[in-house]
């Protein structure tokens, strides 16, 4: 039984298969292999298939129909296959999927009405054009690509009814132009209800996916940045020094004990809504947590992020919060610190935490920078 197991893979064979995995990914992503599949990736990486898939068939099809001596229908399969992987390598130099999908699509709808007129190989031309909807409008979307796929519905009405094309070398029964038309009508009407239900579904999906990316980086309760949130925004930013400003409600508490956590609620906002609108216009303002925000500005020196704590800091001070029935005032206490080359982010927050409960310590509703 020992014998009928499969052999184990050494270090040599895992490599030799994440080789191969890469190979195909750099091939099929034309370069890109970070992991990410946003929109454009996902075109980029199908409209290569598209053009791969090309090739692979007219090439062949190209060599075949020179065999059979039909010149011009192998040149020109020849010449889609050479400008097909001409635009894989356009596509992987640039990646402009945009430009390299018309180099896809509009080859392919003179290809088809070549294969109509002329009837492919042995008559079967006509077999091809059933691909044409589902990368119309993949390509093009939904409105365009309706619009194109009729203007080419036209040309094969044209070229199948008024043109000395070459059915009747071929002995086809009249009916056929006309079932060609239909059934080529009900692919586009499918691929268009697959495409819409598809763009849909995409455009709730990125819905969604944008309204989770606010509620992983914003509070929901006052619309400021989370802790989260503003830590990557300073960690991303290209500034190399900014001023942080580390407040804290003084007494909160009393607020949810004495007038509800409704009344709590208001307050916290009421204050996101002032810190916010004394920011400077490239500051940053951050619920750091309870009834902590985190402050950050740049573009100033200290002493500026000193005077725009202490101007926050009295107007809550002579800010009188109202809700329903109640009307109570609240004072804030903060820290400064500046973080810069020399003081790291993690080391500028402690340093700002540190300073604002030493403004607390020294009977709150103050600010401390030393």
């Amino acid at each position: 039984m020992a014998n009928d197991l499969p052999p184990k893979k050494n270090a040599k064979d895992y490599v030799r298969d994440d080789k191969a995995k890469a190979f195909w990914l750099t091939s099929l992503y034309v370069g890109n292999v970070s992991g990410s599949f946003s929109d454009d990736v996902r075109r980029t990486f199908i409209i290569n298939l598209f053009s791969s898939v090309g090739v692979i068939f007219t090439l062949p099809l190209g060599v075949a129909a020179l065999f059979e001596e039909e010149y011009v229908l192998g040149f020109c399969l020849l010449m889609v296959a050479l400008l097909y992987t001409a635009n894989h390598v356009y596509l992987r130099r640039t990646h402009n999927h945009v430009l390299s999908g018309k180099f896809v699509i509009y080859p392919l709808y003179i290809l088809m009405i070549f294969l109509i007129y002329s009837g492919g190989v042995k008559g079967t031309g006509h077999v091809w054009i059933y691909c044409v909807p589902a990368v119309a409008l993949f390509l093009q979307g939904l409105k365009r690509g309706l619009i194109e796929l009729a203007l080419f519905t036209l040309a094969l009405i044209i070229v199948l009814y008024f043109t000395n094309n070459h059915f009747a070398d071929f002995g086809y029964d009249p009916a056929l132009k006309s079932r060609i038309l239909f059934s080529l009508m009900v692919v586009i009407f499918l691929s268009a209800i697959y495409e819409y239900c598809m763009s849909r579904f995409n455009h709730e999906l990125k819905a969604t996916s944008i309204e989770l990316e606010c509620l992983a980086y914003m509070d929901t309760l006052t619309a400021l940045l989370n802790r989260r949130g503003i830590m990557q925004r300073l960690e991303k930013s290209t500034y190399q020094s900014f001023h942080l400003l580390l407040a804290d409600v003084d007494f909160f508490k009393r607020v949810n004990d004495e007038y509800g956590h409704d009344a709590g609620d208001y307050a916290l906002k009421e204050l996101s809504r002032m810190i916010q609108q004394s920011l400077p216009e490239k500051g940053l303002a951050a619920r750091w947590g309870g009834e902590e925000f985190l402050l950050a500005v740049c573009d100033c020196t200290k002493s500026d992020a000193f005077d725009l704590a202490e101007l926050i800091r009295q107007e809550i001070e002579d800010h009188e919060f109202v809700y329903l029935d109640h009307k109570f005032r609240m004072t804030l206490s903060v820290g400064v610190a500046t973080m810069n080359e020399s003081t790291p982010l993690h080391d500028a927050i402690t340093l700002a935490d540190d300073r604002l409960y030493s403004a607390k310590r020294a009977g709150r509703n103050q600010v401390r920078a030393r």
